[in-house]
């Protein structure tokens, strides 16, 4: 896939050749094609950029970012990358050093996930997993810190959209229904299958670090799932609530959760798109 650096680095190739005269010109490759650009409903902006505080009651625990890479070709598909990073920040980076990384590769045409590739550390401990998708199959092989071997797991998602939390964000975030509109979504999350249920509640304006905004609001239930899709029924499942902006690039403003410690909150501190 061409970086949008690799194409500058070509530009200045292509402007450094035309000033040794018109013969050494000819001895340039023809420029590639353009690639098209997603569609306006995509769900994901090529160089787009967003930063999170997470706090949890009331105090700040942790760091996230997202940055969407640009579209490119990868075996005859357009597609882009998104990266995601979490950290423990302040002062429960004291307690535990915890980072949880991901990166997808997204093909634009169908906006399904390609591959998938996760690193979740706690202190010393590391676990990675890698997802190849071929049709509604993923392949997962992951790894842990003291085990001698991968381990590998196939997860059929048969007739089910198969999704990551990336794919699945853009997928709610061109999300438009009528009030009380529900639907299903299967995730999978290193080597865990998750089904989350989200119901469209409507509009309200909330003050956010970037400002009051007009917000979408979706009400979303997660339940851990079996590799047959079933819900495993001996898991709580978590609720949490998710503020879309309420214009064409639907920004995710804040997400609130319920957890055993008390409430998460993830508040955005920055945007940025081209």
């Amino acid at each position: 896939m061409r970086s949008a650096s690799q194409l500058a680095i070509l530009a200045c190739l292509a402007g450094n050749a035309g000033c040794a005269g018109a013969e050494a010109m000819s001895s340039l490759p023809p420029a590639p094609p353009a690639i098209a650009a997603p569609p306006a409903d995509f769900g994901l902006r090529p160089g787009e950029t967003m930063s999170y505080d997470v706090q949890l009651a009331g105090v700040l625990v942790g760091e996230a970012q997202l940055a969407v890479g640009e579209v490119g070709i990868v075996d005859g598909r357009r597609a882009l990358v998104v990266k995601s990073r979490a950290a423990t920040a302040g002062a429960a980076e004291l307690i535990a050093h915890i980072t949880d990384e991901a990166t997808t590769l997204i093909d634009v045409d169908t906006g399904r996930p390609i591959s998938i590739e996760t690193v979740f550390e706690i202190g010393e401990k590391r676990t990675l997993a890698s997802t190849k998708i071929k049709g509604s199959v993923a392949d997962v092989t992951y790894t842990r810190t003291g085990e001698a071997k991968p381990v590998n797991t196939k997860i059929d998602f048969r007739k089910e959209t198969l999704n990551d939390m990336h794919s699945a964000m853009a997928q709610l975030r061109s999300w438009r229904a009528p009030v009380g509109t529900t639907r299903t979504v299967f995730v999978i999350g290193g080597k865990r299958l998750w089904r989350i249920d989200i119901k469209y509640v409507g509009l309200e304006t909330i003050g956010s670090r970037v400002g009051n905004r007009r917000a979408v609001i979706l009400d979303g239930t997660s339940y851990r799932a079996r590799r047959d899709l079933a819900i495993e029924s001996d898991k709580p499942a978590r609720s949490f609530r998710v503020w879309l902006s309420d214009d064409a690039d639907r920004v995710p403003l804040k997400v609130t959760a319920k957890t055993e410690l008390g409430d998460i909150v993830m508040d955005l501190v920055d945007y940025t798109r081209p």
